[in-house]
């Protein structure tokens, strides 16, 4: 009869402890039995790419997430941002719902989730077969919208529709196919290109979008029609904009007078880019010349510098359209870097 009681008091003790080991698991969203046999996911990699663009209603369609690694699936996409369209300043937010496969089960930690197109906000689990991450995507401020409407406003002047989120554009001149001009950075969505156009020819020109916040997004390549440079149009613009190289040009040397004659001195423009001629034919190399109240470089060969320049110990930043050197403020380069009223970077 006591060892009977015994048998009954072991047996009800073990049940209680299987209740409650079972209890556990329910709590802590797993299903023992089940995940004993099945094989543990312990890190996903997610890849977002996203076509939203300001002034648009949002949409989950514009939202693309791939899941890397295997073993798990997007099930669910959803839109967390409060309105129901896009502005310009938007930071879009979304959750991403992954399931596993059958056979497997998640135990992720936070820092074993990686994303690539947005930024980790957070991750939650339902259960042992679901987790939910939350991303923030990139500021629509630092999305480029891709360039329109290019054309020939005249025979030599080149423009296109100004572009969402553009700090500057970049442009390439072609003659029949082959580049005239290298990359050339304007600020205004417009070129004059007469001073390239002295041969006879059919031009094309080549545009792409800069984003403001980050140099490195870029639009992609907007190729326009022809302009078809004649005979006479092509002795117009040699008339009008100079001999092609400039002739008689003396060593380089400083100096200090910046007057202008007509169609022969001051900023040039050709195949290598802006160089400044002075009056008396020289022009700066290696070195900063002073004009028109601003200070620019020029390098080895004549050519202004654009962006940031190592001298005599200190780095400056030189506007990337206008090439002139900035002082006393913030450098749009998305660094963060500022420069003082000297020109030079505040470390």
């Amino acid at each position: 009869m006591i060892a009977e009681r015994k048998g009954v008091y072991y047996m009800n003790r073990t049940k209680k402890k299987l209740s409650v080991l079972l209890a556990s698991f329910m709590v802590a969203g797993i299903l023992p039995f089940e995940t004993l046999a099945a094989v543990k996911i312990s890190s996903v990699s997610l890849v977002i790419d996203n076509d939203i663009k300001a002034g648009e209603q949002y949409s989950e369609d514009d939202i693309e997430v791939t899941a890397k690694g295997g073993h798990y699936e997007v099930e669910e996409i959803e839109i967390l941002n409060d309105d129901d369209m896009w502005y310009k300043d938007d930071i879009p937010e979304i959750s991403i719902k992954l399931c596993a496969d059958e056979g497997y089960y998640f135990s992720v930690a936070k820092e074993h989730i990686r994303v690539k197109g947005g930024v980790l906000a957070g991750s939650s689990r339902e259960d042992s077969y679901s987790v939910t991450v939350i991303v923030k995507l990139p500021s629509l401020l630092e999305n480029i919208g891709e360039v329109t409407g290019a054309r020939w406003d005249s025979k030599n002047e080149a423009s296109w529709d100004p572009t969402e989120n553009a700090g500057h554009y970049e442009v390439r001149l072609y003659r029949d196919n082959k580049l005239v001009e290298g990359t050339r950075n304007v600020s205004e969505p417009k070129v004059d290109f007469g001073s390239l156009m002295r041969k006879e020819g059919a031009y094309t020109f080549r545009v792409r979008a800069v984003n403001m916040r980050k140099q490195n997004t870029k639009s992609e390549w907007l190729e326009s029609g022809a302009s078809y440079i004649d005979s006479a149009a092509a002795e117009e613009m040699r008339a009008k904009y100079g001999d092609e190289v400039p002739a008689d040009a003396a060593e380089p040397s400083q100096v200090t007078n910046q007057s202008y004659a007509p169609d022969q001195y001051g900023w040039i423009h050709d195949n290598g880019g802006w160089w400044y001629r002075n009056t008396d034919n020289s022009y700066t190399t290696n070195n900063w010349q002073f004009i028109d109240g601003k200070w620019y470089y020029f390098n080895s060969v004549g050519y202004m510098v654009t962006g940031w320049i190592d001298w005599n110990g200190k780095s400056y930043y030189c506007d990337l359209v206008n090439g002139d050197m900035l002082v006393s403020t913030m450098v749009p380069d998305g660094s963060g870097r500022r420069v003082d009223s000297s020109g030079a970077w505040i470390e």
